[in-house]
This record gives C-alpha cells, sequence and structure tokens, in this order.
C-alpha cells in the first residue's frame, strides 16, 4: 500500500524526467544531420498528446510509434544505410519510443488527475450542502430545498418572489470576492430558517416565501443599503437585481439558476 502511494506521487515526475531527457538525447544525437526546425515537432507532438482525451492520447501514441518504424524503414532503403547507420537509428528509434511514452504517461495522469477533480469538486457541493464562507446554499441544495418550498406554498396557495442578483459584469479580479461579500449580505438581510440563499454560477438567488410586493421592496431596501455600505457606485451599478413573482409553482423554473 505505501509503495503504491509512493509510486503514485512519483509517477508523474519520473515520467517528465524520462520525457525532457529522451527529448535532450535525441537532439544530441541528430543535431548534425537533421535541421533545426524538425526540432518544432517535439512541440506539435507533446500539443497532440494533450488536446483530446486519454484515449485519443493512446491513439497518438500507436500512430507514431508505428509511423516512425516505417519512416526509419523508407530512410534506411532509400539511402542504403550502413550497419553503423542502422544500430545508431535503432537508438535513436528507441529514445523515440522512450519519449512518446513518457509524453502518453504524462498525458495520462493530467486527464486522470482532472477527471478526479471534477468528481472532487462535484461531490463536494452535494455533499457539503453550503458554503460556509458565504452563508448560502450550493446551487443542488438550493433547488432542492426550493422545490419543497415551492411545494408548500403551492399546497397552501401563498405567493413569494425569486430575488436574483446577477454579478457577471464584474471584473474578474473582484468577482469571487464579490460573491462572497454580497451572499453574506444577502444571508443577513432575509428572514432567517424561513427564506433561502443560494449561489448559481456568477449570480445569487434568493427565495422568498409567503411574501408580497410590499415585503419585496422592504427587502430590497434592506440588500440596497447594506450594499451601499459594503460596495463603490460603481461595482453596485454593475450588480443588476431581477425580481420573478411566485404563484402556483412546484419546482425551480431553469432560467431562475441558470
Amino acid at each position: 500500500m505505501e509503495k503504491s502511494a509512493v509510486w503514485s506521487q512519483l509517477k508523474m515526475p519520473v515520467a517528465s524526467i524520462i520525457w525532457l531527457l529522451s527529448m535532450v538525447v535525441i537532439i544530441l544525437c541528430t543535431y548534425n544531420t537533421v535541421p533545426l526546425a524538425v526540432y518544432s515537432v517535439f512541440g506539435l507532438v507533446a500539443i497532440l498528446f494533450f488536446i483530446g482525451s486519454d484515449r485519443l492520447a493512446f491513439f497518438f501514441y500507436v500512430v507514431l510509434t508505428v509511423g516512425t518504424v516505417f519512416l526509419f524503414l523508407v530512410f534506411a532503403f532509400r539511402d542504403s544505410w550502413t550497419p553503423a547507420d542502422q544500430a545508431m537509428a535503432i537508438g535513436v528509434h528507441f529514445l523515440i519510443l522512450c519519449h512518446l511514452f513518457a509524453l502518453y504517461s504524462l498525458a495520462k495522469y493530467v486527464y486522470q488527475f482532472r477527471s478526479e477533480n471534477y468528481f472532487l469538486r462535484q461531490r463536494i457541493l452535494r455533499l457539503e450542502g453550503f458554503l460556509s464562507e458565504e452563508g448560502v446554499l450550493s446551487q443542488v441544495e438550493f433547488e432542492k430545498r426550493a422545490s419543497f418550498i415551492l411545494s408548500t406554498m403551492a399546497r397552501r396557495k401563498e405567493a413569494g418572489y425569486f430575488l436574483r442578483v446577477d454579478l457577471s459584469e464584474l471584473p474578474r479580479s473582484t468577482k469571487r470576492t464579490a460573491l462572497a461579500s454580497v451572499g453574506s449580505l444577502l444571508h443577513m438581510s432575509v428572514r432567517q430558517h424561513f427564506d433561502i440563499v443560494g449561489k448559481s454560477g456568477e449570480s445569487l438567488v434568493v427565495l422568498l416565501q409567503n411574501t408580497d410586493s410590499t415585503g419585496l421592496e422592504t427587502v430590497k431596501s434592506r440588500i440596497d443599503n447594506r450594499l451601499r455600505e459594503a460596495f463603490e457606485e460603481r461595482a453596485i451599478e454593475k450588480m443588476r437585481m431581477t425580481t420573478e413573482r411566485i404563484e402556483g409553482q412546484t419546482a425551480v423554473r431553469e432560467g431562475v439558476l441558470s
């Protein structure tokens, strides 16, 4: 188990070292006979391995392995290589195979880590329930709780509102901080344990249940005052606030969380 964990940590550095060393040795062995522009192929091949999935990378590995074999055979017959030339070609081709295998291994590990990170990110959003630093529900949890609340409201014939604050026009450098700050302000501006606040992409959504237009304006005024205390006027102008009346709905409409 320990050996497996150690290898898991070392496999990418080892593959990277083999990839770089094989490329350096190939260049040292061939720079007298190969034009410098040819070495740009190393960069193009590396791009090929990282533009798709690990299956596509394996396909490129097989194609390039077989292709270089036939290429060396063509050169050997065309130029009538001597035994010394053939031995040199065998050594260079072995280095090329090492280079390709190391590159394929790197691509496979990168795709594997990317998939694992995506899976863990999605799982965290589902298990976390809410984002503590913002005081708001994740999109999945918001939708789940909102559906239950909406069903209850429809059964009781109660009305309410969705209030959405879009922060997509804010500068990218401040957007993440603004999401946390505005989320916290919204959470403090609504009725605790009654209304709910959720995050969807670059927007924040509030579900105000059993509320009329007067209650909505009270909440909006409270939010506006807190925003003006925390943000500059230029930033507030880029925060678009929209509302949607809830009456008889039993599920969150698709456009609310998009």
